[in-house]
């Protein structure tokens, strides 16, 4: 890959396309406003795919001051994992507490209240954990916090598509993962597309 620092890039053997150009000065616009997920400095570099590389649904980045790599989708769902549903019971409707696994092993898992019609006991599903931005990869979203609704206390949220920015993703429907997905696992950053049996 050849690195662009904020506010310069080093100089390709190729002429760029519009696209290309494009994708980079994105790339360089939130490298600026990112942080390293390891050490937390905001000395971050993009990382330009290579002309011959396959392309990519993501971007890489650098830290300038530790050396770590992480990626776009890595920045925008920071706070965001993929959970199991391991109790529900309810409340005043249409409210409903649940415990969510997070983790191999969890047994006690996080409280969260919701008003999420369809979810049930074994659901895998996303969780907004506390400091995630809602939406996912907002700049101005909100920060999710631990509240308390209906009397109950809500340690995180649970998902839809809207919330996780999902090109197709439906405002006020859980989303409902298969168990291919790793607990405790970043989510898929595009809406999952089922497969024909």
């Amino acid at each position: 890959c050849i690195l662009s620092a904020v506010g310069g890039t080093r100089a390709r053997t190729h002429t760029s396309s519009a696209a290309e150009l494009k994708t980079r000065r994105m790339g360089e616009a939130l490298a600026e406003s990112m942080k390293c997920l390891s050490c937390g400095s905001s000395s971050m570099m993009y990382m330009e795919p290579d002309e011959d590389e396959e392309k990519k649904d993501f971007s890489e980045y650098m830290c300038e001051d530790c050396g770590a790599e992480q990626t776009d989708v890595q920045w925008n769902y920071r706070g965001y994992k993929v959970g199991k549903v391991i109790e529900v019971s309810k409340m005043k409707a249409p409210l409903k507490k649940c415990k969510v696994a997070v983790a191999k092993g969890d047994e006690k898992g996080l409280q969260i209240v919701t008003n999420a019609k369809h979810i049930d006991e074994g659901d895998v599903v996303v969780v907004a954990t506390q400091g995630a931005i809602v939406p996912a990869g907002s700049e101005e979203g909100t920060e999710v916090k631990q509240t308390s609704v209906g009397g109950e206390k809500s340690e995180a949220m649970v998902c839809d598509g809207v919330m996780l920015a999902w090109n197709g993703g439906s405002k006020g429907v859980l989303v409902k993962l298969t168990e291919d997905y790793e607990l405790g696992g970043l989510p898929p950053a595009n809406k999952p597309v089922k497969k024909k049996k």
